[in-house]
């Protein structure tokens, strides 16, 4: 199972969360944005997984925020319709009707629309989970201008566009960070190295870690109690992902406003 629920008891961050209103190609994309204290601050654009925006990712959103980012996180399945249940079975018949090309335009537009809102101070990443995370690496691909890109369990083998992340890892822009559990058959691990592989090749800035025991969707253990299998591990997962931004939007010269 990949997010589609946040853990009964989970604390849920207090911060402000506005509606988001995303112009695409063809009308407007909803969303949810997610505020820090302080603004202008640097951007991430979360990308969910196969059940589309759903109250983990609301939550994952006022994390971000609460750790100093302006987070967005939209319902790119607006097109397609919601869930008729919460279960693998409709995600996946509802997914194979998203044009995946299409998707990849509108999670750009949502990066222009991200670093142009007035609380943005011009440095914007991104965060994908499962075939959001494949998402993430080909648009590190198709763009030059994000600070930071996050991959929790993408599939680097993904070619339902014109290519996949591995064959496209020559053309990627770094930094990049990736989270992968060493049980995760879909994404295969086989197919994580070739992508390090190539990262390598190409000269691009790198991390890729690979979690042992764990499978997919492996981050909602650190919502968990602690004696949750993985919880550490997840943790530690998170942490790096945070320290990945601090370091990376440092980096990012700030826009004047």
């Amino acid at each position: 199972m990949c997010h589609p629920e946040v853990p009964a008891g989970a604390p849920i961050p207090d911060v402000r969360v506005t509606d988001a209103v995303i112009p695409v190609e063809d009308g407007t994309m909803p969303g949810l944005m997610a505020l820090p204290v302080r603004v202008p601050a640097p951007g991430v654009l979360v990308i969910n997984d196969v059940f589309g925006r759903s109250p983990f990712y609301d939550q994952l959103a006022r994390r971000l925020a609460q750790a100093g980012f302006v987070a967005v996180t939209p319902e790119y399945f607006f097109r397609e319709g919601s869930l008729p249940e919460p279960t693998r079975e409709a995600a996946m018949a509802r997914a194979k009707r998203l044009d995946f090309k299409r998707w990849g335009r509108d999670m750009s537009a949502a990066i222009d629309w991200l670093r142009g809102r007035p609380e943005l101070n011009g440095a914007v990443g991104t965060i994908g989970f499962c075939m959001g995370g494949t998402q993430a690496l080909l648009l590190a691909a198709r763009r030059d201008d994000l600070a930071a890109t996050v991959s929790y369990y993408g599939f680097p083998a993904d070619a339902r566009t014109d290519a996949s992340p591995i064959e496209v890892a020559p053309k990627m822009h770094g930094p990049i960070l990736g989270h992968w559990g060493d049980q995760d058959a879909g994404a295969g691990m086989d197919h994580v190295e070739k992508l390090r592989a190539g990262l390598e090749a190409a000269g691009v800035e790198h991390e890729l870690h690979i979690y042992p025991g764990l499978g997919h969707g492996f981050l909602k253990a650190s919502l968990e109690d602690p004696k949750t299998p993985g919880y550490d591990q997840a943790c530690t997962s998170w942490r790096r992902t945070l320290e990945f931004y601090r370091r990376s939007f440092a980096r990012t010269p700030v826009v004047a406003r």
